[in-house]
């Protein structure tokens, strides 16, 4: 079996909250705060999954890399310019890749797959916050055509949150 990218479904939430759990104790001896124990937590990954926004990466059978797709903006995300203000937005949130299958493309893979959704159903532009120490996510990002539009705070963290954008061309979907 190769590859593929499909909602995850509630009997994949232990192995989802492995891949987060070995994540976080990356990020953390790398000296990223950036999650811990109490986010991203087993309830908001449970809601994700039974609303329907949680997509996962499945290589061999096994949870490769998690992506969540909605419409949800944190407040702080009103005072920045964005590029595109008509909207509708899709917003990522907590993409991860399991430190086993890190820098193979499983990032990449995923967000294809955000932008050919964003298309496929009208949003046009993808905006996502990444943490000012998650220097892989900063060098990526930009690669994959996004622009930085800013940065965000959010409490309880020690660093901030640039935030970033891709406008979706019009001819493109």
């Amino acid at each position: 079996m190769g590859n593929e990218i499909r909602r995850a479904e509630q009997n994949e939430l232990e192995e989802i909250m492995e891949l987060i759990a070995k994540c976080v104790q990356v990020m953390q001896a790398g000296g990223s705060d950036q999650w811990d124990e109490l986010y991203p937590n087993r309830e908001i990954i449970s809601l994700d999954i039974e609303r329907g926004t949680l997509w996962v990466s499945e290589e061999n059978q096994a949870v490769a890399g998690i992506l969540v797709l909605d419409e949800h903006q944190a407040e702080q995300y009103a005072g920045i310019e964005w590029a595109d203000r008509e909207g509708p937005h899709l917003i990522m949130h907590r993409l991860a890749v399991h430190p086993e299958v890190q820098g193979k493309g499983v990032a990449r893979r995923l967000n294809a797959y955000a932008e050919e959704f964003a298309r496929l159903h009208g949003y046009k532009s993808i905006r996502l916050d990444t943490y000012a120490k998650n220097t892989k996510a900063l060098e990526l990002y930009p690669k994959l055509g996004y622009e930085r539009r800013g940065e965000v705070n959010f409490p309880e963290r020690t660093a901030n949150f640039p935030v970033f954008e891709k406008v979706l061309a019009a001819e493109e979907m």
